[in-house]
């Protein structure tokens, strides 16, 4: 009770008002006075080191990022002991026959900033000039996606329909397709639907959303047939002066389905035979032919195949004007 200045004061406070701040003056002395004595600053120490020890932990504890951390190893600890448990629980659980059952398609939409719009009046499909993008966007989308196939969906209302069985919906979807063909995509990765909704035309007989385009995987089925279709590949017609070859859109799709084809099947080669017409000698048309060979298989390499998967070759003008063929071709064969 010696020590400690604060016992001091208490037992005093029966003191009167007047008395109070001499005797707190009085006991201030008292403490720069102790603080000479040797014992009283060993104790001071000793509890001021204490007070430190304690603040240090509870800041410690009280911090966000160590809270962090001691619910991370909670979960994690948590995680590991399910990890045990797991092989337990599955061998529990008896398998079953899942080979009858048929794996719906996930179908997805694609979506455009422009709107497919349909008139009350007729089967046609309008769209804004600027929105004559959205061929370019699905015939890279499909070469991007080789594993993947369009459905085109048009609506119609109940009352819309027409004399062969048929409606405006399908008629509207079948407009698109054909769209797209014209533009070089491949019709097998083309499908349509009609859809029967309830909808409004505006004043001027327009709607803004007749047509919605979606994208899903392609079957394994298609797939084969996709494939059997590449070769034998008789490329015509697609040439113009001074032996050049037009790439146009039909044969970058077949190209990039080639592409696919060989990722697939990496053990097949790709026989690339260049023919030419009737020349004043078989030099003059086994280079003309080599030539044509030589530029497809240059895009082929463009388009990311490998070169020592392409075989080039020219059979000149030796099969010119036989069985009704074009002289100047290139012939793919797959081996």
């Amino acid at each position: 009770a010696r020590n400690c200045w604060y016992y001091r004061v208490m037992i005093n406070n029966g003191q009167s008002k007047s008395e109070k701040p001499f005797f707190l003056i009085k006991n201030i002395f008292f403490i720069f006075n102790e603080l000479n004595d040797p014992l009283f600053m060993k104790n001071f120490v000793k509890a001021f080191l204490f007070f430190l020890c304690w603040a240090s932990a509870a800041l410690v504890i009280q911090r966000p990022d160590f809270k962090k951390d001691v619910s991370k190893r909670n979960t994690e600890n948590t995680s590991i002991k399910e990890n045990k448990e797991t092989p337990q629980t599955l061998k529990s659980i008896p398998k079953k026959n899942t080979a009858h059952l048929k794996i719906k398609q996930e179908i997805l939409p694609l979506k455009f900033k422009h709107k497919f719009v349909t008139n009350a009046s007729h089967t046609r499909v309008l769209f804004p000039e600027q929105f004559f993008y959205f061929k370019d966007s699905i015939f890279n989308f499909l070469n991007n996606n080789p594993k993947k196939e369009i459905l085109i969906v048009g609506h119609y209302l109940p009352d819309e329909l027409l004399s062969n069985n048929t409606n405006f919906g399908q008629k509207r979807a079948d407009y698109i397709k054909n769209k797209l063909i014209k533009h070089g995509i491949n019709p097998e990765k083309l499908n349509t639907k009609d859809s029967i909704i309830s909808y409004n035309y505006d004043q001027d007989g327009f709607y803004a959303d007749g047509i919605n385009l979606f994208y899903v995987e392609l079957s394994k089925e298609k797939m084969t047939s996709l494939y059997s279709k590449l070769s034998p590949k008789t490329i015509q017609n697609s040439f113009v002066r001074n032996n050049k070859l037009i790439l146009n859109n039909q044969l970058r799709t077949y190209a990039f389905e080639l592409k696919d084809f060989l990722t697939s099947n990496p053990n097949k080669m790709v026989n690339i035979i260049g023919h030419s017409n009737k020349n004043k000698s078989a030099e003059i048309s086994n280079s003309i032919g080599l030539e044509l060979a030589q530029q497809f298989a240059s895009f082929l390499e463009e388009i990311g195949i490998v070169k020592s998967k392409l075989k080039i070759m020219s059979k000149g003008d030796s099969e010119a004007n036989k069985n009704k063929t074009p002289n100047k071709r290139i012939d793919i064969i797959i081996n």
